[in-house]
């Protein structure tokens, strides 16, 4: 088993492309809607579905961010973009409004769902939490430094896996951990 999945941004197909050429071990990436990607280019659902296919025909995960803070007509619409996301091959999403979070797991209960560091988890009750409502990884607030959370919290957290990803491929003192629940 691995214990560091290398997780890099991709804005776009091109750079998908790249990422998964040179090694990533999956991408994660924002549609056109439902994420707060906004410097980058991102996806419409035809080109989720290639970037999609792309990466799995090289073993490489995909993860979609789904981490607006939904308004009223976003939710809408969401469950909608949730199933293409699905049928397309997303294996995960990252989340962060709690509405959102709990359409993801009413509307698509197979699709992991990981927690967004927009959440700002930095102690050990909330990713408890989190654990609880069925996600399967937390992303850290920003900075936060795991052995400081890993230090007072009971014992599964032990069986953590925590692992480095980033807004952007950037040095390690701008980067956040990342924990499989």
């Amino acid at each position: 088993m691995k214990n560091l999945e290398l997780l890099a941004p991709a804005g776009d197909l091109e750079k998908l492309k790249i990422a998964v050429l040179y090694g990533a071990d999956a991408v994660y990436l924002g549609g056109r809607q439902f994420s707060l990607r906004a410097g980058a280019a991102n996806f419409d659902d035809k080109e989720i579905a290639e970037g999609i296919e792309f990466a799995h025909r090289h073993n490489v995960k995909v993860y979609v961010a789904v981490n607006i803070y939904a308004h009223n007509p976003d939710l809408e619409t969401l469950p909608a973009y949730l199933q293409n996301l699905a049928r397309a091959g997303a294996d995960g999403v990252i989340a962060s409004d709690p509405g959102v979070i709990d359409i993801i797991l009413k509307s698509q209960p197979g699709l992991p769902v990981h927690l967004s560091t927009q959440a700002n988890t930095t102690n050990w009750a909330s990713a408890a939490f989190w654990k609880r409502q069925g996600l399967q990884r937390v992303v850290l607030a920003r900075n936060y430094p795991w052995k400081k959370l890993k230090k007072s919290a009971p014992g599964w957290i032990s069986n953590w896996r925590p692992s480095f990803t980033g807004p952007c491929v950037c040095p390690i003192p701008a980067a956040v951990y990342s924990a499989t629940l």
